[in-house]
């Protein structure tokens, strides 16, 4: 079975083939920028704990993730909305 990162470069060779090189390139380009703006860095590692917030959820309804920790363990899934 292969690692994560075997399949991601699986996928990523996969997806070079298959676009021009003019907007892989972007895409490159994007990638440098977002590791040169510190985002990593600003980014939660494994076994810290996420500061609480309030987001809203697929009705528009606003939810506070120490609300739903007080009913018990919270799993959270980001997924790109509004197709």
């Amino acid at each position: 079975m292969p690692t994560l990162t075997q399949s991601l470069a699986a996928l990523r060779a996969s997806v070079v083939a298959k676009l021009p090189s003019d907007v892989m390139s972007q895409i490159d380009r994007q990638i440098v920028e977002l590791r040169e703006s510190g985002i990593m860095e600003r980014a939660l590692k494994v076994g810290e704990r996420s500061p609480t917030f309030v987001l809203e959820n697929q009705h528009g309804v606003a939810v506070s993730s120490q609300a739903l920790l007080d009913r018990g363990p919270l799993v959270i899934n980001f997924y790109r909305g509004k197709w």
